[in-house]
């Protein structure tokens, strides 16, 4: 009785929303998000996909473009016999949105780039690469917004000996207030 009385009324907020207009101006917002990392800087086997906090600020023009700045941290557990990783990065995106008219739904797109740190036991690495994204902003209220977004970045990490390559999928929510 719980699970369907909130999906009632989150489905009922949701309809209740007002449509949206893509806005112009400053935004800020946070969120949480889900990150998985695969590729030669790390052993898939000795740690779990991870979760963390997640800031970002960005400015819109034109109605479809906004140029967002975002910093997170994500915390990997270890499976037996690996080591705990934390991964953390500051992001710079241009996200291209698609409003839908009279629609409280716009659908974007995210291409931008990234700085990276992650730190294995005692072992810090830094790389940079770029990032391309899709989700959807759900204006719940004309200057808030609810987004689900999922995003792929590739990175490469610059060490001694090599330089390692890591893919990094991310799967982000977060809530954000558009100044007016």
């Amino acid at each position: 009785m719980g699970k369907t009385k909130t999906l009632m009324m989150l489905a009922l907020l949701l309809l209740s929303a007002a449509p949206a207009a893509a806005k112009d101006g400053f935004y800020v917002g946070a969120g949480t998000l889900f990150n998985n990392i695969r590729g030669d800087t790390t052993a898939p086997e000795s740690f779990e996909a991870g979760n963390g906090p997640a800031l970002f600020g960005g400015l819109g023009f034109y109605g479809n473009f906004a140029i967002e700045a975002g910093v997170w941290k994500s915390k990997h557990p270890a499976k037996p016999g690996g080591s705990a990783n934390d991964l953390e990065a500051g992001t710079l995106d241009l996200k291209i949105l698609f409003p839908i008219h009279e629609s409280h739904i716009e659908p974007f797109v995210l291409l931008g780039a990234g700085s990276y740190t992650i730190e294995q036991g005692r072992f810090t690495e830094h790389g940079k690469g770029g990032r391309i994204g899709v989700g959807i902003d759900i204006y719940l209220f004309p200057d808030i917004a609810l987004s689900v977004g999922f995003a792929q970045s590739h990175i490469t990490f610059r060490s001694n000996t090599a330089d390692p390559d890591a893919n990094i999928t991310s799967m982000q929510y977060s809530i954000s207030y558009h100044f007016e």
